[in-house]
């Protein structure tokens, strides 16, 4: 679908502008270009200097129809260098056609909505950071872990790496008929966009790949948690998100990962070698222990959210830690973190007999609200850690 009203609103603009001030003739010719392209006509040569210049076009007038377009072309460019470098939509006339095409930058026109509240946000930050800064200060605020699961990311000394698992988005035709980012449950890395595309080559011109991701609650949300209790000088805490991450990453440092299962990238392997497998499609995973095979369907029933949290932990042979939380909707790590963070929870440390285990916790909640969380398996990991961990 094309917007009318912004590309009129577009062309009075460069009308107007300093760049096509003089000579007069290109105004003309850009207004009739626009015009024809936006009622879905190519005129030809002859068209053109008669409608423009208002003469039969003989052999030397085309060859000036095609100069003039070339300046057109010229002055297009040199207007979205300078006066249009901010425009959101962009006019172009492809080589070798008479005609306009019309490109919408959705990414500018974010820009500017977002300008328009930047005072709030401004504000708002300044007070995130304000807060920040006075529990920073004090850091009496800040307590060392007591429950052995956190415990052991102070010892040894290594930074604890914690990775927010955030979303793929990549850039589609959305319902608009603009440009603009899509989300596909099924695709969830570039490597699961060039599978897609494999498969669905007829769709290669029309999606690509593209730098936008987003969290969802949880993960902030954790990262909140994790920051009272490791924040404050009581460790050496970098972040990432898990788009972002590579494998050297994770070296010489303990991680703690937080987010949706579809969030893994290329962690998802690892999981499935301790016992771990995701249907990203059904909401849904198989748990192996040593002698069946669990199956666990995250759902909503009654308007309440019914959702299955895993949790693995394991040891590296250099003594780095490496746990990951994971679940489908929201409060589902939310409500295992609140339970991994509550001392009265005794029932967890006198299971966590061993340093590589695997969790499930069952949530039922609604939003970021849990009403019931119960620790329903605890198994150890047999694996060979220094097979799956580098």
């Amino acid at each position: 679908m094309t917007d009318h009203r912004k590309i009129s609103q577009t062309l009075e603009k460069l009308l107007s502008s300093k760049t096509f001030s003089k000579p007069g003739v290109y105004r003309d010719l850009l207004n009739y270009l626009v015009n024809c392209s936006l009622k879905g006509e190519t005129p030809k040569e002859q068209q053109i200097a008669l409608d423009v210049f208002g003469k039969k076009a003989d052999q030397e007038k085309e060859l000036n129809v095609r100069v003039y377009i070339l300046n057109l072309r010229n002055k297009l460019k040199e207007y979205y260098q300078n006066e249009g470098k901010d425009d959101t939509v962009i006019l172009q006339i492809p080589k070798g056609k008479y005609l306009v095409e019309f490109k919408f930058q959705t990414y500018k026109s974010f820009k500017r909505s977002l300008e328009k509240y930047s005072l709030g946000l401004f504000i708002s930050g300044f007070v995130l950071i304000i807060i920040a800064f006075i529990l920073i200060l004090n850091t009496d605020k800040f307590r060392q872990p007591k429950q052995a699961i956190w415990k052991g990311f102070l010892k040894p000394n290594y930074p604890i790496l914690i990775v927010l698992g955030d979303h793929y988005f990549f850039t589609d035709s959305i319902a608009t008929g603009r440009l603009g980012a899509s989300r596909d449950t099924r695709i969830n890395s570039n490597e699961d966009l060039d599978d897609y595309l494999k498969i669905h080559p007829e769709q290669i011109d029309k999606i690509r790949k593209s730098n936008t991701t987003y969290i969802n609650r949880q993960a902030p949300l954790g990262l909140f948690t994790i920051m009272k209790m490791f924040g404050g000088g009581v460790a050496n805490v970098e972040m990432k998100y898990s788009s972002q991450l590579r494998w050297e990453d994770t070296r010489n440092k303990h991680l703690i990962f937080i987010g949706s299962i579809k969030t893994l990238q290329f962690l998802k392997p690892t999981l499935e070698r301790v016992g771990l497998k995701y249907d990203l499609q059904h909401s849904s995973f198989t748990y192996q222990t040593a002698d069946s095979t669990l199956f666990f369907d995250n759902r909503s029933e009654n308007y309440l959210d019914h959702e299955y949290a895993s949790l693995i932990h394991f040891c590296a042979k250099d003594g780095r830690k490496v746990l990951f939380l994971l679940s489908d909707a929201d409060v589902g790590n939310i409500a295992a973190m609140k339970y991994l963070t509550d001392k009265k929870n005794s029932d967890f440390q006198e299971k966590e007999n061993e340093q590589n285990y695997k969790a499930v916790f069952e949530v039922k909640g609604q939003d970021l609200t849990d009403f019931k969380v119960d620790l329903i398996r605890i198994d150890p990991i047999k694996e060979n850690i220094s097979e799956i961990w580098p």
